[in-house]
């Protein structure tokens, strides 16, 4: 099992498809749960034919995922409700699989840009315990500007559950109707701080919530909720883009 780490392998079961799509993100500066991290610049790995990849589990009662890029192990051992760190990865066509090459749960193709970012969210599936999912999001990171902040919430509670985000007080939500292995899109907003709440679509009772969530400027934030049942779990990714 080969690891891609600091100085990525090519996998040697991809298709070599050069992505060619200018980006131009300043670095990156990430922060979860588990602390901060720090990205090039996309003009500094696009230089290399490399993009950032990271994965967040979502699945409750997999504790330890293992992502594959073609025959190479990607990312091991990542725990339930973790982000990972941005990893360096060559800018192919791969297919992302969940569990083994050779006997995925999950897998999903993409094609991964030079100087671009993308986050693999592993999902639970609607058919089954031994069914997964595998989204790929082009994170499609910018600089923010510093009376605003940017916001995407992605549904990972498998179901015919349609959620909607609010801050607590709000009249409005911050998004509304987000469906299973939907991702609502980036949202630019006013810097707003208070409690975060996850609700079903068209009721007021709450199915989660985080409290002290602060919205500032300049930053970009990515919310995860996952878990089964009633009681979803809020998974929060910050990043921040170095203005150039």
């Amino acid at each position: 099992m080969r690891i891609l780490g600091k100085w990525p392998i090519l996998a040697s079961g991809a298709f070599f498809i050069i992505a060619g799509c200018n980006r131009d993100t300043g670095a990156v500066t990430s922060k979860t749960s588990q602390g901060t991290s720090n990205a090039p610049s996309s003009e500094a790995l696009e230089k290399r034919d490399l993009a950032l990849v990271r994965v967040v589990n979502a699945i409750p009662g997999d504790p330890g995922i293992v992502i594959f890029a073609g025959d190479s192990a990607a990312f091991s051992n990542v725990g339930y409700k973790t982000a990972t760190e941005f990893r360096k990865i060559p800018d192919d066509r791969f297919n992302f699989k969940l569990g083994s090459p050779e006997h995925p749960l999950a897998e999903n193709r993409e094609n991964l840009a030079g100087g671009g970012h993308y986050t693999i969210v592993a999902m639970p599936d609607a058919g089954g315990a031994d069914k997964r999912n595998l989204r790929v999001l082009d994170d499609d990171l910018k600089a923010v500007p510093p009376d605003k902040a940017r916001v995407r919430v992605i549904n990972a509670v498998p179901g015919d559950l349609e959620i909607s985000v609010y801050v607590r007080g709000k009249e409005d939500p911050l998004f509304d109707g987000v469906n299973f292995k939907s991702e609502a899109g980036w949202k630019e907003i006013d810097l707003v701080a208070g409690t975060l709440e996850i609700r079903p679509q068209g009721k007021k009772s709450v199915l989660a919530s985080r409290p002290n969530v602060k919205f500032e400027g300049g930053k970009s934030y990515t919310f995860v909720v996952a878990g089964r049942g009633a009681k979803p779990d809020l998974i929060k990714v910050e990043d921040v883009v170095a203005q150039q």
